[in-house]
């Protein structure tokens, strides 16, 4: 049999080794429904925070992660306003006030969902990239991985490229991600003949050209027929790394 008693904060489990739907029973407070006392002894203290973490991995394998997950989801389907941690919390099934554990406001979690964004963009951009012969095509194909990533998922590229995070230094987790997608730019350069002390400049102004070019298509102010746009932001590339070399 397993007993539960669980009264706010109060908790008292035992578990047998064969364990069915009928077995399982609730106790409210220190009484079986309809009988005497509870037959066991139940631990009226406190519920722990060892115990609370436990739950919540239990329930969730990780709450971080199940948080950052809804929030992506929230975020494609209804933007960033649509965002809440009552509301995720929620979504992902615990008291809202479990998210303060993991993250002190709404900015801390974002500031990792957008560091997720860079995560799978560097992932696809390197894909992409490595398909390719290292320099000029290397570069652009990942430029056009670039614009792929931002066409299926835009509200996520928004995020990821928006002022929100701008300026500030407590999220370096987000930083080391930015850092490693203009790496793989910046290597693609090395390859095309740049010099050291110039590629990490030319990857930087290559991804905020591409990241400004890229707005302008999905924004509908630069305008070009879906089925030609993938071709049009190659030939961009190819202008830009001409530019910069």
């Amino acid at each position: 049999m397993i007993v539960v008693m669980n009264v706010r904060m109060r908790f008292h489990v035992q578990i047998p080794a064969k364990v069915s739907i009928g077995d399982i029973n609730v106790c409210y407070g220190n009484f079986w429904p309809g009988t005497a006392r509870c037959s066991t002894t139940c631990l009226s203290r406190p519920m722990t925070k060892n115990w609370r973490n436990h739950r919540e991995s239990f329930r969730h394998g990780n709450l971080p992660e199940a948080l950052i997950a809804a929030a992506l989801q929230r975020l494609e389907d209804d933007g960033q306003e649509a965002i809440s941690l009552r509301e995720l919390s929620r979504d992902v099934g615990v008291n809202h006030r479990a998210i303060y554990r993991h993250f002190p406001d709404r900015l801390s979690l974002m500031a990792r969902v957008a560091e997720e964004g860079w995560r799978l963009l560097g992932a696809t951009m390197r894909s992409a990239a490595t398909s390719q012969k290292p320099g000029t095509r290397s570069l652009v194909a990942a430029g056009v991985a670039l614009f792929v990533f931002a066409r299926n998922r835009p509200n996520l590229f928004a995020l990821m490229g928006g002022p929100n995070f701008q300026g500030r230094t407590k999220f370096p987790a987000l930083d080391r991600s930015i850092g490693q997608t203009l790496e793989l730019l910046r290597q693609g350069f090395l390859a095309a003949g740049t010099s050291q002390d110039a590629a990490l400049k030319q990857a930087l102004i290559y991804a905020s050209a591409l990241q400004g070019v890229v707005g302008q298509i999905l924004w509908k102010r630069y305008r070009v027929l879906p089925k030609n746009a993938e071709g049009e932001v190659g030939r961009i590339c190819e202008m830009l790394i001409k530019g910069l070399r």
